[in-house]
């Protein structure tokens, strides 16, 4: 059930907890307005400076990691892509972030994580009539991140690894001769992939305004792992958001 008018009657301005720029109902935190302005979809006010060159109040670095069994596979970027309701004005509150695979369903929201290396061949692929560029990802891991919501409140410290997607290569195999991409990388989670002992932290949150049209900012500092066909993987980042989308519940990507 979407509860949106409650969430707009009861939610507060952007909260910092113990140095975690969390904006609640995740409508962008790179500022400090009230939630309705953002929702209205206007862009994130940015702080001006001494030398008067504006400047956003999150912190993040630019670092990922991606580890399986304590080999390291290097990451290029972090993305990610939120739930919301179809109009895309708010994120959508979902009855149970376990989709019915817990004994007890939790309301809350839905995120999705990506760190990645990949390679762009720029319109490299046709598509639905259409030549588009042709994104090859080497490696990287897709954490599903649920946050549940009680009382009108995100709460981000109990936030849960719903599921971890890994694909990886060979970093150190060079490429073959008279190629000059890299092939895809190879999955390490396939539909009968056990996965056990999923664990996710999160430190800081902050979304960038979503609803007025940006899609890269906020960022995310985080660590998740998990132990995959008994292999131990870790993955995580302190990083801005290169990439940031949205979905909805009927779309083919959507949760």
């Amino acid at each position: 059930m979407i509860m949106t008018k409650y969430i707009y009657q009861h939610l507060p301005k952007c909260i910092t907890f113990s140095a975690v720029c969390f904006a609640f109902a995740l409508a962008g935190c790179n500022n400090t307005m009230p939630l309705e302005s953002a929702l209205a979809g206007q862009a994130s006010q940015p702080i001006a400076n001494a030398n008067t060159i504006n400047h956003t109040n999150s912190q993040y670095a630019n670092k990922r990691f991606l580890t399986i069994d304590n080999n390291n596979y290097p990451i290029a970027e972090t993305s990610a892509r939120l739930l919301t309701n179809a109009d895309g004005t708010a994120p959508e509150l979902v009855d149970d972030i376990y989709s019915g695979q817990a004994s007890t369903p939790v309301a809350g929201y839905k995120l999705m994580v990506i760190n990645r290396t990949s390679s762009l061949a720029s319109e490299g692929r046709v598509r639905d009539g259409a030549i588009v560029d042709n994104r090859m990802v080497h490696r990287g891991s897709k954490a599903l991140i649920g946050i549940p919501v009680s009382n009108g409140q995100a709460q981000l410290s109990q936030a849960v690894l719903l599921d971890l997607d890994i694909i990886y290569d060979n970093p150190s195999q060079p490429l073959a001769e008279g190629e000059v991409i890299k092939p895809r990388g190879q999955r390490l989670t396939k539909a009968d992939t056990a996965v056990h002992n999923k664990q996710l932290k999160i430190h800081a949150l902050t979304l960038p305004n979503f609803v007025s049209g940006e899609n890269a900012g906020g960022g995310i500092d985080f660590e998740a792992s998990a132990v995959i066909d008994g292999k131990v993987v870790r993955t995580g980042a302190n990083s801005a958001f290169q990439i940031f989308d949205t979905t909805t519940p009927d779309k083919a990507r959507g949760f």
